[in-house]
């Protein structure tokens, strides 16, 4: 099995038609297996939706979304899956919290999610980090809808949520046989890992977005703290992220498995109760010896305009062992999907729902959870349902599908 060629594209907003004719020059060229779309998507299926968008009024158009939601008939060129970012149509996402097609080929991931597609592991996170809402619900699309509330708390809803965190960092602190056979290849986010941009040239940066330094010199606050923290976690092969509206790259070589905490940890205060000794305990000297160093690599890119490093092509080699790389299939990650419904289950438990994120003890979660067995996986259960035809005017018989599927 050679290399998998995916391509990243950064901000969409909602020019899919200059997208796909680019990717489509790239592909005859030399042919492209996957695309994933970084967020700010702008899936508005009809003017009603512009009140559930963060765009001032002057600004607002349909884009080209609406054409693709319409005609099943029109498709990228290859399959295409997408997160949220800080500006999407809320309308539209919100019901369909678990992922799911948003038109032909091109697949939602959801608040949070990790899909298997050809043998690589691809993780994804939607939306940008807001301390002051980690830890507070979403308000419901019904009292949003029905009480006309879209506008006052737009902003708010693309911000992460603890229940979109916990499943992710569950998988990541999962100590079993399948985590060790599967590492991440990808991981997705709308904003960066806080700490990848000293990785990189930071001087360089600074001199093409200027406004970014007190951010990067004095307050160590240009993105996520807690995509750092996953980051280090996953240790992905790539970790690929847009909102900042540059191109940016970076390496991170991990250190042994045995690091220290405060070597992942920043100062922020949402940062989550971990005890990687613990998590580590069963490990030998000799494997601690013979474990490999990674290297994770950071791509950033610009938002789709004329000129701008928005589009570009990455190799990575998939798991030629794995149930997927001989499919044109995508499949749910068993271990994220028994993390999910973990978290689902019990997210009125007063562990989850009265425990701020900082003070959630993930041990005890997967503790508790219970344990998946990889000679047990049934992959066909995992199997993503193919595109049917206007499947995507069918938002919630999808999210229901789901529930009935793994939530119950």
């Amino acid at each position: 099995m050679g290399k998998l060629r995916v391509a990243i594209q950064g901000c969409c907003h909602g020019e899919l038609d200059k997208i796909f004719q680019e990717l489509e020059q790239l592909h005859k060229r030399n042919p492209i297996d996957l695309l994933l779309i970084l967020g700010d998507f702008q899936s508005l299926r009809s003017e009603n939706d512009f009140k559930s968008i963060s765009i001032p009024p002057k600004y607002q158009k349909l884009g080209d979304f609406q054409n693709y939601y319409k005609d099943s008939n029109l498709k990228p060129c290859v399959p295409t899956i997408f997160i949220g970012g800080n500006h999407e149509s809320m309308r539209h996402l919100m019901l369909l919290p678990f992922g799911g097609y948003v038109s032909n080929d091109i697949y939602f991931m959801g608040y949070s999610n990790m899909i298997w597609f050809k043998g690589l592991r691809i993780g994804g996170l939607s939306g940008i980090y807001k301390h002051w809402d980690l830890n507070k619900n979403r308000p419901g699309y019904k009292f949003l809808e029905e009480g006309n509330n879209w506008e006052k708390n737009v902003r708010s809803l693309y911000h992460v949520r603890k229940t979109d965190l916990l499943p992710l960092y569950m998988t990541a602190c999962t100590r079993n046989e399948y985590n060790e056979k599967n590492g991440v290849n990808i991981m997705m986010s709308h904003d960066w890992p806080n700490g990848i941009v000293y990785h990189g040239n930071y001087k360089e940066l600074l001199k093409v977005k200027p406004f970014f330094k007190r951010d990067v010199l004095y307050n160590q606050s240009l993105g996520s703290e807690l995509n750092w923290e996953l980051l280090n976690l996953f240790k992905p092969e790539w970790w690929v992220s847009a909102h900042l509206h540059v191109r940016y790259t970076a390496e991170f070589t991990h250190e042994d498995k045995k690091r220290k905490m405060e070597d992942i940890k920043t100062t922020n205060q949402d940062e989550i109760s971990l005890d990687l000794d613990d998590l580590d305990s069963s490990s030998t000297e000799e494997e601690e010896k013979t474990t490999p160093v990674k290297t994770t690599h950071f791509l950033a890119l610009d938002k789709c305009l004329p000129r701008r490093k928005h589009l570009e092509i990455i190799e990575i080699e998939g798991n030629e062992n794995h149930f997927s790389s001989t499919s044109n299939d995508m499949y749910y990650d068993p271990e994220f999907i028994n993390n999910l419904s973990y978290i689902e289950k019990n997210k009125e438990h007063s562990k989850i729902k009265n425990t701020p994120l900082n003070k959630i003890d993930i041990n005890e979660l997967i503790s508790d959870n219970k344990i998946m067995q990889l000679d047990e996986i049934d992959w066909n259960k995992y199997k993503i349902p193919n595109y049917e035809t206007d499947v995507q005017k069918l938002e919630t018989e999808q999210t229901n599908s789901f529930i009935e599927q793994f939530l119950k």
